[in-house]
């Protein structure tokens, strides 16, 4: 049974198994062997990255293989440049959109993509070897100085792929942006490449401290970037997540623009430029009803697979579509045949912005999202849901109320200790009832 790894490598408390002093340097080694070679590792703003950076290095150096820091940047960055220097592989620490109290780490091959499922078993039976006991420990996390400064010289080759994709000079003159960078990883960076590209840029949350990112800022919590776009002033507000792989927007009234109103909006886009082939787009279980019967009015078709953008990557790497993307706001263009790369998502949408002259908050007027309930329960264990019969029951009432007019996505999260229950129907109240039943049934089977 796997108990390392999960949708988006490994993650945790930082301190506690799997992320201890024992554990994270047996990964180290279990790494080292598997990539050998040069490994590049990258680490985001969180006060435990550096501590978890000297445990995976006292790790790899009992391989073959050797590491070299990329210092603070985003996950994208470490997976692109991982590929294009001729890296045996990258690893990112971080926990992504997490609180800071937890931590993980994000492995990639030589070619830039995550490790597939096959590889990362076999990590985690070397790492069963060579653990004997001491993974039971828990290793407390002194607070480490924070700077988002790199002097590695990885973020400007970051910065140069990135912007090698669009026009040169300040293509962007005119165009002001609100950048909220999570107080992550793109703190520095995100800011200087608008400003490359021509735009006035506010940066906000932008000043890490070790143990404020991702709070009440950021992708996940868009209130404070609502409220300055009212304020005016900007054309487009963007907001990135801890790591940097993931951007949602905020439109100049307000309006937030998800990841499935991205994906219409790039779809559309490049379809009608005759970059769209085949003409599908690749969602996952959670992506809303609406862009599906939108895309397909412009005579593109959804495909659908499990939630995370590594099965979204792999499905594309299929030749399943060209485009593919989460309502989290992971995007995955084919500019670089990588998984989601929040900076370069945003650039795409200031891109289409300013070209096509179409503003923001007119993305969310082609179509209308079918109302969708998500909840998430915390958990302190995972049965198989199979053998939840109060759930399955509900589950079964629930189906056969929107039969045809609705889905219900019910899975454990596989980046933090909760069961999303999601309910998407044509109305809100029949949502919110049937989810009022569903987790009666999953307090009657999980407590």
């Amino acid at each position: 049974m796997r108990t390392l790894f999960g949708t988006d490598g490994v993650r945790g408390r930082a301190g506690v198994f799997p992320l201890n002093a024992a554990t994270v340097s047996a990964i180290g080694q279990a790494v080292g062997e598997r990539l050998g070679g040069r490994i590049l590792v990258g680490q985001d703003t969180r006060m435990s990255s550096p501590a978890i950076y000297e445990w995976l290095r006292n790790g790899v150096q009992r391989s073959h293989a050797s590491m070299e820091s990329a210092g603070v940047i985003p996950t994208p960055a470490v997976a692109l440049l991982a590929r294009e220097h001729g890296f045996a592989g990258g690893v990112m620490i971080s926990a992504s959109h997490n609180p800071y109290e937890d931590n993980g780490l994000k492995v990639f091959g030589p070619s830039g993509a995550k490790l597939d499922d096959a590889a990362e078993e076999q990590i985690e039976l070397r790492v069963e070897e060579l653990t004997t006991g001491g993974e039971e420990q828990t290793d407390p996390i002194g607070a480490a100085p924070i700077s988002t400064e790199n002097r590695t010289g990885w973020i400007e080759r970051y910065v140069d792929l990135l912007l090698s994709r669009f026009p040169p000079g300040p293509w962007l003159d005119g165009l002001a942006v609100v950048t909220d960078c999570a107080n992550g990883a793109m703190s520095r960076v995100a800011p200087e490449v608008f400003r490359r590209a021509g735009a006035s840029v506010v940066a906000m949350n932008a000043t890490p401290s070790g143990t404020n990112i991702n709070a009440g800022c950021g992708s996940v919590h868009l209130e404070a970037l609502v409220g300055v776009m009212k304020g005016g002033g900007a054309g487009l507000g963007v907001a990135f997540d801890g790591d940097g792989d993931r951007a949602l927007f905020v439109s100049a009234d307000g309006t937030i623009v998800d990841g499935d109103r991205t994906l219409f909006a790039m779809a559309r886009r490049m379809k009608r430029a005759g970059l769209l082939n085949p003409p599908v787009v690749v969602g996952t279980v959670m992506t809303n009803f609406g862009l599906e019967k939108a895309l397909g009015l412009e005579g593109i078709r959804l495909s659908r697979v499990s939630v995370g953008d590594r099965f979204i990557f792999e499905e594309m790497q299929k030749g399943a579509g060209s485009l593919g993307g989460e309502p989290s706001g992971h995007v995955i263009f084919p500019d670089f045949g990588l998984s989601g790369d929040g900076l370069l998502t945003a650039l795409k949408v200031a891109q289409a912005v300013v070209e096509d002259h179409t503003p923001l908050g007119s993305w969310s007027h082609d179509w209308e999202l079918a109302p969708q309930l998500l909840k998430s329960v915390p958990v302190s264990r995972r049965p198989p849901l199979e053998s939840a019969a109060e759930l399955q029951a509900a589950l079964r009432r629930a189906q056969q109320a929107i039969e045809g007019r609705g889905r219900i996505v019910i899975r454990y999260s596989g980046t933090e200790p909760t069961l999303r229950v999601m309910v998407e129907s044509e109305d809100a109240a029949t949502n919110q009832a049937l989810m009022d039943d569903l987790l009666a049934a999953v307090r009657a089977d999980l407590g």
